[in-house]
């Protein structure tokens, strides 16, 4: 048990047999267990580090079939240390429909025996998944959509969209430089900008780039290797959608810019951050659209999955913040996910990752209360990491997807006049569970 979980877990251990409970530390065994509470999230762990060992546990438990309780602390320390474990908790509620697992959140500056005296009391009342404090267990609630503020003439910012040049993130910066003529937009993202082939046909499908290079290797008496043929149309198709939203941008008005960066490596984006501070001016604008997948059911999930997937969400808005003169900036969005406020079959790292952003942009929003902070939940959009098989999965919950132009609409009239109270947003339909 790590720094900062074993206190709360001693504290707990006392707290429920001075109350006349049968209680202990966890051993090799849960033979006669009823409840495990998981105190892990509240180690002084590195978040990815902290939230796969809550996952890694919670597997561990599954065959035992206790109530599991994870703990973990609102708005605790700097952004590494925040938590995203709620959206564990309603991810393995959707995989494990026989099992009890709630996730509650514990007021970081309180008194060990005051957060014991908060899990006993939830105990006690047998609390659905909350945020605990002194005047109860808070149950979040989805409230109305959200409204905007009246529009105020346009300003001019230095945006920085990790994950912009391609995709929903793409769609989302280009209607943003059509409203703010005049700004930079600096674009990042994993994807190098492969120039096109000459005499080959410009194409968008896939299959038919395939055919092309393949018939273009063969005429050069080569032998093309599938695999090298798969790589470099996925390069090519990548390049040239990074060219056609410069493009767009550049239309708009604004100033378009695109740098390749590893948003999972820290140096990498203490350097990008650097150089686009000394080019153009400080950070104003900020949104964090990267993201990758691992789906795969939670039992099956390893630590490389969740590495993976924490490594451009999750690890690096946290080296971003930290590389950044947060002060300067005046709108934020970040894009987090519906899987995060109801989680997800297959996602449980990926509602994690968002579940993380969304308390993130809570945080900011508490530092900076002149900016305009916002987490889009977005359900699935008509585009992006959604195929058509992931398409077919929605249609059949009766989730309706997101048009690219709608989305892009919605995210912008937010970010620029989107009442600053409304910080988390779910745009989409809600997901059954």
């Amino acid at each position: 048990m790590s720094a900062g979980a074993s206190e709360i877990a001693t504290e707990l251990v006392q707290a429920l047999t001075g109350r006349g409970a049968q209680a202990g530390l966890l051993g090799e065994s849960v033979q006669g267990v009823q409840t495990v509470i998981v105190t892990e999230g509240l180690s002084h762990l590195p978040v990815t580090e902290r939230h796969w060992r809550v996952l890694d546990l919670c597997k561990r438990l599954y065959a035992s079939g206790v109530r599991i309780v994870i703990l973990e602390y609102a708005g605790a320390g700097d952004f590494a240390h925040t938590s995203g474990l709620k959206g564990l908790s309603r991810t393995l509620r959707q995989e494990w429909p026989d099992r009890s697992i709630v996730t509650w959140s514990l007021p970081a500056g309180a008194s060990l025996s005051a957060q014991a005296e908060l899990v006993l009391g939830a105990i006690a009342s047998n609390a659905p998944e909350a945020d605990l404090d002194a005047a109860g267990a808070s149950v979040m609630e989805i409230g109305a959509a959200p409204g905007l503020v009246q529009a105020t003439p346009a300003d001019t910012n230095v945006w920085f969209v990790p994950g912009g040049a391609r995709g929903v993130t793409a769609a989302c910066a280009s209607e943003l430089a059509r409203r703010q003529a005049g700004s930079t937009f600096v674009l990042a993202g994993r994807s190098g900008i492969t120039p096109w082939p000459e005499g080959l046909q410009p194409a968008t499908d896939m299959k038919l780039l395939r055919g092309a290079l393949i018939s273009g290797a063969k005429a050069r008496g080569e032998k093309p290797a599938l695999p090298d043929i798969d790589r470099q149309a996925r390069a090519l198709l990548a390049g040239q959608e990074i060219r056609h939203t410069l493009g767009t941008i550049a239309a708009a008005g604004a100033r378009a810019v695109y740098l390749q960066v590893d948003m999972s490596d820290r140096d990498s984006i203490v350097a990008t951050a650097q150089q686009i501070t000394a080019e153009y001016g400080p950070i104003t604008g900020l949104v964090h659209g990267a993201g990758v997948l691992a789906d795969g059911l939670a039992l099956k999930k390893t630590r490389d999955d969740v590495e993976y997937v924490f490594g451009p969400k999750v690890e690096g808005l946290a080296n971003l913040l930290a590389a950044i003169d947060l002060s300067q900036l005046r709108h934020v969005g970040l894009f987090s996910s519906a899987s995060a406020i109801f989680g997800n079959t297959g996602q449980s790292d990926y509602a994690m990752a968002n579940a993380w952003l969304s308390a993130v942009a809570r945080k900011l929003a508490g530092q900076l209360p002149a900016a305009t902070v916002k987490s889009f939940c977005w359900g699935p959009w008509d585009g992006g990491m959604v195929d058509a098989t992931l398409a077919g999965h929605f249609a059949t919950r009766g989730i309706s997807l997101i048009g690219l132009q709608d989305g892009a609409r919605i995210f912008a009239d937010q970010i620029l006049q989107g009442d600053k109270q409304d910080i988390e947003l779910l745009i989409g339909d809600e997901w059954a569970g």
